[in-house]
């Protein structure tokens, strides 16, 4: 497989996964493994996933390498036996030249047998229709919670369950849980232990991917929405522009909008899921824009421009309309991440760079 291939693998949206998974179970059993819980550097993150097919046809990774093969072993087990086993990939082995793919870190991988088709058209149905949803999967447990090993449950946040775990009284915590992951939109492994047994429930959160939302469809957003869909947002291009606003000069676009730019932004439905990057023309279109959103949502503003001419902007701002500095502190602006960036390739990256660090809690500074 090539670097662009398992590149292609790796950026699956959770309802291709499913569906993909869906069209196999119904027929023939296959496995499927789940990264759970990690320790040190690895290759994929929690949640990521694979399907271990009985004549070889798997699809999706979990990092590929000697860990990867580990787990198809134990996932062909799986099928034949099927119990489902919890695999802790090692990819701590001492570096050497000989040594490929070697991260230092462990993954605990659970692999599972999937006959169920029901629970996925159910998780795809609520994907496709936007709606919250979590999968609950039972993958370690001992005492008198032990025949609750591999029971599979669908979550949502205002309605019952589908499916039960045979937890006894800890089942009520497990749903309060799952669903304060769901509402934190974040993966997670809970872990419960009591005077003689003990439970580890993982929560896979389903979420629709994040909109960015890229206004001006000048020379820094072709590789934007590039790297957007790299990346597995929904990306949307804004532009008043038909010439500059249209599929052909944006492809992988999933809308291109020629369309007025602040009208456009007074009705556009933006959520907690919505970036917003700001790279018009002129500045003072990405001013007029940015005084449509700033009362918003979104989890991301972000405007071009240079250091100081932000910063009279925001003193104008401030001055002449009297918008309050806690607003204007929420704007990333001077955009992107400083990497040094010159050309509109290099600002494009510095601006993903930015949205990712948001978008995944990550610890660079503005």
């Amino acid at each position: 497989m090539s670097a662009w291939q398992l590149l292609g693998v790796i950026m699956e949206t959770s309802r291709t996964f499913y569906q993909k998974l869906k069209d196999l179970v119904e027929k023939t059993p296959v496995a499927v493994g789940t990264i759970v819980r990690v320790r040190g550097s690895v290759p994929r993150e929690v949640g990521a996933k694979m399907i271990i097919h009985p004549l070889g046809q798997h699809y999706g990774t979990v990092g590929g390498g000697c860990g990867e093969g580990e787990v198809i072993r134990a996932g062909l087990d799986v099928l034949e036996t099927g119990r489902p086993r919890l695999v802790a990939a090692d990819l701590t082995e001492p570096i050497s030249m000989e040594s490929m793919g070697v991260c230092g870190g462990v993954m605990d991988v659970y692999v599972e047998r999937w006959p169920t088709p029901h629970l996925l058209a159910e998780l795809i149905a609520s994907v496709e229709a936007n709606q919250a949803v979590a999968l609950l999967t039972v993958i370690k447990t001992d005492g008198s919670y032990a025949e609750a090993l591999g029971q599979r449950a669908v979550i949502w946040p205002d309605k019952d369950p589908l499916g039960q775990l045979a937890l006894g009284q800890l089942e009520a915590q497990v749903w309060a849980d799952a669903r304060q992951a769901l509402s934190q939109r974040q993966s997670q492994l809970l872990t419960y232990t009591t005077e003689d047994s003990s439970a580890e429930v993982f929560v896979e959160v389903l979420r629709r991917p994040p909109t960015l939302v890229i206004v001006g469809a000048g020379h820094i957003a072709l590789p934007l929405a590039e790297l957007g869909k790299m990346i597995e947002f929904e990306v949307v291009v804004l532009d008043d522009r038909p010439a500059f606003a249209n599929q052909e000069r944006f492809p992988l676009a999933d809308r291109v909008l020629a369309q007025p730019l602040q009208e456009t932004l007074r009705h556009w439905p933006i959520d907690n899921d919505t970036y917003i990057v700001l790279v018009t023309r002129g500045h003072s279109h990405d001013v007029e824009c940015l005084l449509e959103v700033i009362d918003s949502p979104a989890c991301y503003i972000g405007m071009i421009g240079s250091r100081r001419r932000i910063k009279a902007v925001f003193e104008l701002l401030e001055k002449e309309q009297g918008l309050d500095p806690a607003k204007l502190k929420r704007v990333c602006s001077p955009i992107g991440l400083d990497i040094g960036a010159e050309t509109p390739a290099e600002i494009a990256v510095s601006i993903i760079a930015e949205v990712i660090n948001v978008y995944r809690g990550g610890r660079a500074k503005r």
